[in-house]
Order: structure tokens, then sequence, then C-alpha cells
């Protein structure tokens, strides 16, 4: 499996330099699957930089992990060839609705995290990023669920809350 460092750059977006926030500092989810393929072997180097998670059932809730700007994940040197954020991160400003994932039919649902983001009011993400953001979510799925193909539908509407009781 190849990961490139620093995937889902989104062409036009400003980073650091937008006046919008786009990293939800309390508000990223994995599963415990994911978490476990690409975070547990880095957890102690994480947790030193104060980023912390909550496990509930089959998920898990990442803070502290950006100042609203900066994401540690990035700006930390904790592994030089993979990106290590969360596959939330990597598709933002796309969202995978983790409730809804069908594994019968194979089917992802994507929607906006946000309108925060610029690009999405002004609907100017391109043809060419929703295809690498499929291409992380094929990749990264198949990955963590024995090499299952997911579809992936993308809907034109905020993600709706997830509903987590005790995190």
């Amino acid at each position: 499996m190849t990961v490139r460092k620093f995937e889902g750059k989104l062409p036009g977006c400003k980073k650091t330099k937008c006046n919008y926030c786009c990293c939800d500092n309390d508000r990223v989810d994995e599963w415990i699957i994911e978490y476990s393929a690409f975070h547990e072997k880095i957890k102690k180097q994480l947790m030193k930089k104060d980023i912390s998670f909550s496990f509930y059932n089959d998920r898990v809730r990442i803070s502290n992990c950006s100042d609203g700007k900066n994401c540690k994940f990035l700006t930390e040197p904790f592994n030089k060839t993979t990106d290590l954020r969360p596959i939330d991160c990597k598709i933002y400003p796309y969202a995978v609705d983790w409730n809804t994932i069908d594994f019968d039919k194979k089917i992802v649902n994507l929607y906006y995290w946000d309108y925060d983001c610029p690009m999405v009011t002004l609907r100017k993400i391109s043809p060419k990023f929703k295809k690498e953001v499929e291409r992380i979510l094929k990749r990264d799925f198949s990955f963590l669920f024995h090499k299952m193909k997911f579809d992936i539908v993308f809907h034109d509407k905020i993600l709706p809350k997830l509903k987590f009781k005790n995190l």
C-alpha cells in the first residue's frame, strides 16, 4: 500500500492564510481499526504532543490535534513517509458518514464536513480533487477492511451530526 505524505491537497485552498478554520479540533473521529492500523504504533509520541484519544464502542475521537489552523499530524515529525492524519482530515472538506457505511452493498457516503470552507460555498471543488478523495477512500477502506471494494457516494450537504453518547 502506497500512502503519500500530505494527501488530499485541495487545489485553490489557502491553508493557514484562509480566514476560516478547517480543522475541527474536537470532532475528528475514526474507527478503531483505522486507529490501530495507523496510530497505535506511535500513540506515545502523539500523546506527548497532547493529542488525546477517547474510545467508544468501535470509534475513536481524536482531540487537541490542532490549534484550529495547524495540524499536529502535519507539523510534528511523527513519520516522514506516511500521512498519519485520520481519513476525514485527508479528505477535507468532505467527511465520511461513519454511521451509514453499508458493508453489505459496500457503500460509503460522503458529505461536506461543514460550510466554513470557501471552496465549498463557492463551489470550487474540482472533479480532480473528488477523484483524489475517492482514490484515498477506496485504498484506505480496502486496506482496513480486508480488500473490500467500496463505492463512494458524494452528497451535496453537510454531514449529519455524529451521535456519540459518552465522548
